[in-house]
């Protein structure tokens, strides 16, 4: 009887636990995109760093993705095989859509509606990635190897060009997108677009006379230009108030002349712009009302403590506005170190959303690229924003006594001469709902004083 009883035993419970273990182990769970925060709905998918067949581990990079305000590396949270890949590169993912399909060995399951990988698909019915043309996979890895932008690679693969065979304009070699639309002309026309290795004393092939066909290209709003288009619509609401002011900047290109031979041996470069965000954050806190945002239905301001100011960049993927947190309690050393950073940051494609959140107040400095006058859009919610223009060395009256700009009395008495003064033109941009010219001119003024005056800014400087 216990040798029956034992029989049963191993007959009837056995098999049952075999096939849980079965069941646990062989799980194909769908990789969903997560919600990453800032009420993201939607990313562009940027490069995938797997394929299907490829093992990972928990933390393993997955895929590279842009939302409005970042490029994000999101990582696998569990281990296990890539049994499908959901999405092409350049296409647009919403948030909770599968990724990819994991077939997990440890059990982790997303979800209750895992699929057990014995009602998959026959092995036989899928696609393997080795079946990919060799002359596809190596498309593929050139792309990634072009420097470029996210629209070019989206018109190269819409066109199904090796962007290798692009000849770039751009900064060291980049793929500009007048670049690849030149390819798909010549494409078009049967032109040759082998780039030519001849010497510089070569002969220029003849231009012909017949007008190029043009090519007219469709090309998504993604990424950092979608944010652009939600935050001029924002602004548009917004009645703007413009104030224009021209400094004198010897006394700060001396101030400064003087500091960099110094910083340099630390390493530390100090650009014009460090004085600059420090003057500006020291004008502030005479004005906090201008270091504010307003609420949504203008019936309160916020006027904020730390001065976290937004600094517009211009990058390969667009405009961008990294914040330096916190200014009133850095020294110049301190911003121009953490400006740096965040310039390094924005060039190379890999800021983070914490770097562009938070902002109180804005500046641009629409001088390094060229003009002397804007008028900058305010980034809403902030009260105001400013925008720099380039230096000029113009004829101004300068007093005999101060060495700053004459008063009309002493250009009358004979009291001032005419010298050559480096100019710099400021534009700031304010809230007219809530901030009125007064206070934008007064402002304005003692940040002025500051970078015409510099020993009043450190003798004041905290």
């Amino acid at each position: 009887m216990l040798a029956f009883t034992a029989r049963n035993f191993v007959s009837k419970v056995q098999p049952k636990l075999i096939f849980n273990e079965c069941k646990r182990t062989m799980a194909v769970v769908p990789f969903k995109l997560a919600d990453i925060g800032e009420g993201i709905a939607e990313v562009e998918l940027m490069k995938w760093f797997i394929k299907e067949g490829d093992t990972v581990k928990s933390f393993d990079r997955i895929c590279e993705v842009q939302s409005d305000k970042a490029t994000v590396e999101i990582t696998s949270r569990f281990g296990g095989v890539i049994t499908k890949v959901h999405h092409p590169e350049g296409a647009i993912v919403k948030v909770g859509a599968a990724l990819v399909d994991i077939e997990t060995t440890s059990g982790a399951v997303e979800d209750k509606k895992a699929t057990p990988a014995a009602k998959a698909a026959p092995a036989a019915a899928a696609t393997p990635a080795a079946t990919v043309a060799p002359a596809a996979a190596d498309n593929t890895a050139n792309n990634h190897k072009v420097l470029t932008t996210p629209a070019v690679r989206k018109i190269a693969k819409e066109n199904n060009i090796n962007l290798a065979d692009v000849s770039g304009t751009g900064p060291k070699g980049r793929v500009l997108k007048e670049d690849i639309l030149l390819f798909v002309s010549n494409k078009a026309r049967g032109i040759s677009n082998t780039a030519p290795k001849c010497s510089a004393a070569s002969t220029p092939a003849p231009t012909t006379t017949a007008a190029a066909a043009a090519v007219d290209q469709k090309v998504p709003i993604r990424g950092v230009q979608r944010l652009m288009v939600k935050s001029m619509t924002a602004a548009l609401q917004v009645q703007h108030l413009t104030y224009c002011e021209e400094i004198q900047f010897d006394a700060i290109k001396q101030l400064r002349s003087e500091l960099k031979s110094t910083l340099a041996k630390r390493n530390i470069k100090l650009s014009y712009m460090p004085l600059l965000i420090k003057a500006a954050s020291m004008a502030l806190s005479q004005y906090p009302q201008l270091n504010a945002t307003v609420n949504s239905d203008v019936t309160e301001m916020t006027h904020h403590g730390n001065h976290n100011i937004g600094v517009a960049m211009d990058t390969p993927k667009g405009l961008v506005v990294p914040v330096l947190k916190a200014v009133q309690s850095k020294t110049i050393v301190e911003v121009a170190t953490e400006l740096t950073a965040l310039q390094e940051a924005a060039l190379n494609g890999t800021i983070t959303e914490q770097q562009l959140q938070g902002g109180t107040f804005t500046i641009s400095n629409i001088g390094s690229v060229g003009g002397t006058y804007a008028v900058p859009v305010l980034v809403v919610p902030q009260v105001l924003i400013g925008a720099f223009g380039r230096l000029q060395v113009l004829p101004r009256y300068v007093s005999k006594k101060t060495g700053q700009n004459a008063t009309v009395e002493e250009i009358e008495d004979g009291e001032a001469d005419v010298k050559p003064v480096t100019i710099m033109n400021v534009s700031w941009s304010a809230d007219h709902r809530v901030v009125d010219g007064a206070t934008v001119a007064k402002f304005s003024n003692v940040w002025k004083r500051y970078l015409e005056h510099p020993h009043l800014m450190m003798a004041e400087m905290r």
